[in-house]
């Protein structure tokens, strides 16, 4: 049988039979087949290597969109957001009687303090996630 028309196992022992025809330009060729030889590996086998990274990439995107770290993140936006409403509750209050009571100002204060809090958190769950991203 002709080299052409055997079928070449991967390194698991799986059969690679099928075949995939691509048209590109001369130069895409010589940057794919020039990237192929300074890995030390055919043409065929870098496709299919930036194939699978790309899925592994797929995946890694996936667990970051979905994970513990984003889950806090979001967590932290709800909590925001309610001492955002409270904050405009006391605003409108305030202009509304043209006055403020003490409590009023306490509560305002609480919820700077708070806000400061939750940014310094999401600020840390931001960092963690790009260094999982980096690493």
């Amino acid at each position: 049988m002709s080299p052409m028309g055997r079928n070449q196992q991967h390194r698991t022992g799986r059969t690679r039979g099928r075949r995939i025809f691509i048209r590109v330009s001369d130069q895409e060729f010589e940057e794919i087949r020039a990237a192929a030889g300074a890995k030390g590996v055919s043409v065929s086998r870098y496709l299919v290597e930036a194939h699978e990274t790309c899925t592994d990439l797929e995946a890694a995107k996936k667990r970051c969109e979905t994970g513990p770290i984003v889950e806090k993140l979001e967590a932290i936006r709800t909590e925001i957001w309610h001492i955002g409403h409270n904050v405009n509750q006391i605003a409108r209050n305030t202009n509304r009687d043209m006055s403020a009571s003490m409590d009023d100002e306490c509560s305002a204060a609480k919820a700077v303090r708070d806000c400061a809090r939750l940014f310094v958190q999401a600020s840390d769950a931001i960092k963690r996630l790009s260094n999982q991203i980096v690493s």
